[in-house]
């Protein structure tokens, strides 16, 4: 039993994020210098090609020509390469950021990823009584995932739902990731920016697979394949006919263009505003899926995820990238003096729609088969990084054993902050099959019930555990009976909320379920006499049955229980001590009954007259 202490291993933690935002502001800085180098050269070659090109075409036409030629190449390939060095100081902006963030969460749960509230279920084992969803939960403080797909694959982790690999291979792909700091803080910053409310991204790219068809669209696509024939002898005949027959080809040319484009305009309008901006956000996520083909995997969860990626057409490890270059050419249709130049040239908008039902084609389930492998590594990054940043956490081990087993060192409650957490170690067999622990108000005994709950769950989802050591028997099922709460919409009043619990308890005796029961004060719905009797009954049906329970509780005739089952049944305590009128709490598990109780003490500190002569 101890306090948690800051050690060297957090102290080295915090050390390899400070030494990486060292060296990240040392590139950024770099990169940035190299950009404003580019901007210059861009601006040095536009003067030079205005002075030089004069000269040139006085020389030869030809000359000047090809001079306009290799000028405008060389200032592509600036933009392009000034693209390249934005992008990444982008990157490593966004990457100094995760660190800051993951700083900040060392201290508290951050807001800057979801908190799982979609998935809370009043009725669930033991989701709203050990708080996995919402503000401030396990659910937050583990996130670091961007997309639907990876928040889900959290969520059925957490709520022991995934079940395809076991717990040991789970523990392998997350110390794989925890131990590629940098590429996990990379694919964290490749979707850093990715707003909570664009996670369901996947559905709106759902509606992206099924493009309107257009009208005349046969003709369209066999056109825009000999349109380019048609523009070379467009002007070819301006210099083997006349200049003037070779413009009334091209106004020819741009009107058919614009009116292929204008019959189809109200037909696709809707669709590409749903395209728009998709481009951009798919970008990001391109980047994280780059980033997961060009790794190397070696544990079984992470190689299986990446050869389900798909295989690109444009021959890159990248497979999001043609789809990307689609969906920016599309989205270029906003820029109105782009759009016009691009319609004279072809009928562009009805070409690119073309050209993505092709794709799309091409590459069915595309997207389904993209966000489930993102998904996946989200998910065993994040729990990854909860490895890193709890240096001081580990990883159980699993007992194959067909009863319940718990070994726990030093195990502490994983949401409150590790500096201020006192934990305590609790060993669970047959002989206290049936934990009884009693306590004065504000002692510790519901937060220990939610320490080991807590600690179980992440111990099955392939987390590490807030524990000195630990060990836990697999296949345990978790009912909880803690928070009880009523319900004007469900017409459930506080008493009908704890019959609900009840019955799922004596389901789990009945079925002879391997269960783990973390009870809170039962029965607090009704009177004192009708709670102890059903208290007991319970008691008795739990002593009589395989299943394990720790049950808190202010009661003491309940610990009587144990004379009459001193084999299975075994009591504990929390207490408190009193110093110049204030109470004092060491919120340590001591073997035995509580003897003493402050509610009566507390009423009085806030001014209630309990012992005085009213």
């Amino acid at each position: 039993m101890s306090i948690f202490a800051t050690d060297t291993k957090i102290v080295c933690m915090e050390k390899t994020y400070q030494e990486k935002i060292t060296t990240l502001l040392t590139e950024i800085a770099t990169l940035k210098k190299k950009s404003d180098q580019i901007s210059m050269y861009r601006l040095l070659l536009i003067i030079g090609l205005l002075v030089v090109v004069y000269q040139l075409f006085k020389f030869n036409e030809i000359i000047g020509g090809l001079s306009i030629i290799g000028g405008i190449l060389g200032f592509y390939y600036l933009v392009k390469h000034h693209e390249r060095i934005d992008a990444e100081v982008d990157l490593k902006e966004t990457t100094l950021a995760v660190i800051q963030n993951e700083l900040t969460c060392l201290e508290k749960i951050s807001g800057m990823y979801y908190n799982g509230q979609e998935y809370g279920r009043p009725t669930h084992n033991f989701s709203e009584d050990l708080d996995i969803f919402g503000e401030g939960t396990l659910f937050h403080l583990i996130n670091r995932t961007k997309s639907k797909s990876g928040s889900d694959y959290l969520a059925q982790q957490l709520l022991g739902e995934n079940q395809t690999f076991s717990i040991s291979q789970k523990q392998e792909a997350a110390r794989e990731t925890a131990a590629k700091t940098d590429w996990r803080l990379s694919f964290f910053a490749s979707m850093f920016r990715i707003s909570n409310e664009e996670r369901g991204v996947s559905r709106v790219l759902n509606q992206i697979e099924h493009p309107p068809v257009l009208k005349l669209e046969t003709f369209i696509a066999i056109y825009a394949k000999i349109l380019p024939f048609l523009w070379i002898a467009v002007f070819a005949s301006a210099y083997f006919v006349s200049p003037s027959f070779a413009g009334y080809g091209v106004a020819a040319l741009a009107l058919i263009n614009f009116r292929l484009t204008g019959i189809n305009r109200n037909h696709t309008e809707e669709y590409f505003e749903t395209v728009a901006g998709a481009g951009r956000l798919m970008e990001k996520f391109g980047v994280a899926t780059g980033l997961i083909a060009q790794e190397n995997w070696q544990s079984e969860i992470l190689k299986t995820a990446h050869t389900r990626l798909p295989i690109s057409k444009l021959h890159t490890k990248n497979p999001i990238d043609d789809f990307v270059v689609i969906l920016k050419k599309l989205d270029m249709r906003r820029n109105m003096l782009a759009s016009l130049f691009l319609t004279l040239a072809t009928p562009f908008q009805p070409v690119q729609l073309i050209k993505l039902r092709a794709w799309l084609k091409e590459n069915p389930d595309f997207f389904e088969k993209i966000f489930d492998v993102i998904g996946v590594f989200e998910l065993y990054a994040s729990i990854g990084n909860l490895h890193f940043n709890k240096p001081n956490w580990c990883f159980p081990d699993i007992i194959d054993s067909k009863s319940f087993e718990l070994y726990g060192q030093e195990m502490g409650h994983p949401l409150i902050n590790t500096n201020n957490v006192v934990c305590n170690s609790f060993d669970f067999d047959e002989k206290n099959r049936l934990t009884l622990i009693t306590g004065s108000n504000m002692s510790g005994k519901s937060t220990f019930l939610r320490t080991v709950g807590l600690n179980i769950i992440l111990a099955y989802a392939g987390c590490p555990v807030f524990a000195k050591k630990m060990s836990v028997s697999d296949g345990i099922k978790l009912i909880c009976y803690m928070r009880i709460k009523d319900s004007i919409q469900q017409n459930a009043s506080t008493f009908k909320a704890e019959i609900e619990r009840i019955k799922l308890v004596l389901a789990a005796i009945n079925n002879n379920e391997n269960a783990l029961f973390l009870i809170d004060e039962m029965l607090r719905g009704t009177n004192s006499e009708d709670k102890l009797a059903g208290s007991m009954a319970l008691l008795e049906k739990i002593v009589n049955s395989n299943a394990y329970a720790m049950v808190a509780t202010h009661d003491l005739r309940m610990t009587e229980i144990s004379e009459e089952h001193p084999d299975v049944v075994k009591n504990y305590y929390f207490e408190y001590a009193t110093e110049n009128g204030e109470l004092l709490f060491d919120y340590l598990i001591k073997e035995g009954v509580c003897k003493s109780f402050n509610a009566s003490l507390l009423l009085k500190s806030i001014g209630l007259p309990i012992g005085d002569k009213l």
